[in-house]
């Protein structure tokens, strides 16, 4: 049989073992249409430089042989050596697993701009956003509206700890019912994450008082019995972080006012162990996911998606008086417990 006709066969069959062992990868994840005929059409290429090709090269004379089999060989391979990222990313995933690898970016991008304010540039945080609002879908609203949300927060410096973590509890609850089988597991069982929850909820509301330079009187009653609230959640790998905590607030109440309780999320005000306390205890956003969210936190989380909703139309009108949900009594601290 002619050589050339042996090599292109035998070039085709490795062609069409790799096209069926990348059609199954990018069927598994969820590639859309598109991007398989991109590969498709990729494969095909192969398989036609090599017949036409092949034949070509190993009919040239014996001194120009040599380069001319280099130069197919090349072309041939570079052809099927272009990665399957780049048809990914021309051609895209299904529009809901699309969404999953945005949700993914953006837990990064919050953890890295936690970590060091501005390491993310604010025109990046943009790009994200477009890419959410453009995968929006009636099914998926409320949880692009939530990433959404998280990202226009950290672009302007002023993310919420105790909208923060509810959004965080939430956008996971999203998550499991959109991709049951493809999110990580929660550190926790849900009683042990509820708890958690409820603990952060407290230390939250508390953060948010202490950061009014100068609060009334009310509010100071108010951060008193937050305070006192936190012994209802004292436990074996808690008692350091309340102890610290109620220390701390202590020393805030007692000196005068014009500064805030804590500065930042470096929580120096709660001594030189305060972070890493805070890290033992709520170390991962995954530590509170599957938590109990009650009524209270979902008509928070629909009033905050609603007031952001307004400050984007046109002519937005008032935003209408907070709740009890955003800012509950001590009494409902106290039961949270």
């Amino acid at each position: 049989m002619n050589p050339a006709v042996i090599t292109a066969a035998c070039t085709t069959v490795l062609a069409f073992f790799f096209f069926l062992i990348e059609g199954d990868g990018l069927a598994e994840g969820h590639a859309r249409v598109r991007t398989q005929i991109l590969n498709t059409a990729r494969w095909a290429i192969v398989i036609g430089l090599s017949w036409i090709l092949i034949p070509a090269a190993l009919a040239q004379p014996d001194d120009q042989r040599a380069a001319t089999i280099l130069g197919m060989a090349a072309l041939i391979g570079a052809v099927m050596l272009i990665p399957v990222s780049w048809f990914v990313r021309l051609g895209g995933l299904e529009r809901t697993w699309e969404l999953r690898r945005a949700r993914v970016e953006v837990a990064h991008l919050a953890n890295r701009t936690r970590r060091s304010p501005g390491a993310v540039q604010a025109g990046r945080l943009q790009e994200a956003i477009d890419r959410i609002v453009a995968l929006r879908t009636p099914y998926t609203a409320e949880l692009c509206d939530l990433l959404v949300a998280q990202l226009n927060d950290l672009r302007a410096g002023a993310e919420s700890w105790t909208e923060a973590g509810r959004r965080s509890i939430r956008i996971y609850e999203l998550g499991r019912s959109t991709w049951p089988e493809n999110m990580p597991i929660p550190d926790f069982d849900p009683d042990e994450a509820t708890f958690r929850w409820h603990l952060y909820r407290l230390f939250g509301l508390m953060m948010e008082i202490g950061q009014i330079d100068n609060p009334s009187l009310g509010k100071r009653k108010k951060f008193r019995a937050l305070t006192i609230a936190m012994d209802e959640f004292r436990r074996e790998d808690t008692y350091r972080f309340i102890d610290a905590v109620q220390q701390s607030a202590d020393r805030w109440l007692a000196r005068p006012v014009g500064r805030p309780w804590i500065a930042s999320y470096g929580f120096e005000s709660l001594g030189p162990d305060g972070l890493t306390e805070v890290r033992k205890i709520w170390g991962r956003d995954a530590a509170m996911w599957g938590a109990d969210l009650d009524d209270d936190d979902r008509r928070a989380i629909k009033e905050d998606l609603a007031r952001r909703a307004r400050a984007t139309e046109p002519n937005p009108e008032p935003n209408p008086e907070p709740t009890a949900a955003h800012e509950p009594s001590a009494a409902a601290a106290n039961k949270a417990g």
